[in-house]
Formats: structure tokens, C-alpha cells, sequence
């Protein structure tokens, strides 16, 4: 990379903000509002930031043995509108990524897979929050039973061709971004040029 531009001068984005108080503004089940006073060590300048702690999440890009995408429709009230999503959600406490992924799968879907792997994590928006969102990989997917939602869960399951999905992200019927973060990450993983042509024969 070529540097192109630096404000203010001497600015190190390695270089950590001085932490002068910090509050909890509001406490909900999903995340804590905290309002955090910092001072700029290149400015001397005070700033109030706004940041929103919480679980990580987990996303579950689920094929079956025949090949099909496993996708999960529901409504979704921060934009009052239904979206085509994967299966995925919160760990709980001390819950690891990956077994929240297995989880989150039979929950949702009903299948368990046989073949999972681990394909990378992103944060969700770094400018105010402080999780990740960690993407697993499952495979040869099998149904097991019937879902388990929790209360307030209200959705339906499809499967569905990789053409058709491919269709979805192209057109933009699938926008939400955490889901198409973890299709670039499949897209990054070595196995997914093999994947590929089996989903496409």
C-alpha cells in the first residue's frame, strides 16, 4: 500500500486513545450501551464515543448431501421487513463459536451436519461495536428433528440451488451484510473452488 494522506501530523492508528471515564448508558439483553469519555493522544482533544458491547455471533453457511443451500426466512424489525438470511445468532456465555454454529444450525434448520469447518470471523461494525461474527462451513447437512426456536423466533426454511442464491446476491434481495461477508470469506477458503464445481454439476 502507498500512504496517500496523515491527519493530524504524526497520527499512528496503533496509538490508543487515553481512557478518561466510562458509563453504562443502557443495559438490554443483546447489548450494553456505554458512553466512553476519550482524549486523542495526538490532539490532546476530549470526545465522548458511543460503543455497543456484546456476545460474538455466529453465521452457518449449510449445504446438504444433495447440495442444497440451507437458508432461513423471518422478519426482521430493524428494517420491518423479511430477509433471506443463513442460519445463525448469539453464543451464549462461555459458549465457543464453533459450538454455538452447531447449535444455532439445529435450532434453526433441523439438520446437523457431518463436516464443519471454520472459515474466519469479521466485525460487524467496528465504529461501535466490540464482537465478532464468526463464519463456519457446514456440510453433507441431514435433517434431525424439528426446530427449536426461541419465543420470539418466527420463521421458515428453504433449500435452495446455488444458482438460485447466487441469483439472490446479484440482484440484491439478499442485503443483509453479515451474510454476504461470510460468502466471501467461503469464497476465500481452499476449498472452494472443488465445493464450487460440485454445486455447479
Amino acid at each position: 500500500m502507498r500512504l496517500l494522506h496523515r491527519h493530524p501530523d504524526g497520527f499512528d492508528p496503533a496509538t490508543p486513545w487515553a481512557q478518561e471515564s466510562e458509563s453504562i448508558r443502557q443495559d438490554s439483553r443483546l447489548f450494553q450501551q456505554i458512553v466512553a469519555q476519550r482524549r486523542s493522544p495526538h490532539t490532546g482533544r476530549g470526545h465522548a464515543f458511543y460503543r455497543l458491547t456484546g456476545p460474538d455471533w455466529v453465521n452457518v453457511v449449510a449445504f446438504t448431501r444433495a447440495g442444497e443451500l440451507l437458508v432461513v426466512e423471518q422478519f426482521r424489525h430493524g428494517i420491518d421487513a423479511p430477509t433471506l438470511e443463513i442460519p445463525g445468532g448469539g453464543c451464549d456465555p462461555g459458549e465457543d463459536p464453533a459450538e454455538a454454529a452447531r447449535r444455532e444450525l439445529r435450532e434453526e434448520t433441523g439438520f446437523v451436519a457431518t463436516q464443519w469447518v471454520a472459515l474466519g470471523s469479521c466485525t460487524p461494525n467496528p465504529a461501535t461495536q466490540n464482537n465478532r461474527c464468526h463464519t463456519f462451513l457446514a456440510l453433507d447437512c441431514e435433517p434431525d428433528g424439528p426446530l427449536a426456536l426461541d419465543p420470539a423466533e418466527e420463521l421458515q426454511v428453504w433449500a435452495c440451488s446455488w444458482t438460485e442464491w447466487l441469483g439472490c446476491m446479484r440482484s440484491g434481495e439478499i442485503h443483509h451484510a453479515l451474510v454476504l461477508a461470510a460468502f466471501q470469506l467461503l469464497s476465500l477458503w481452499e476449498g472452494w473452488p472443488e465445493l464450487l464445481c460440485r454445486l455447479e454439476a
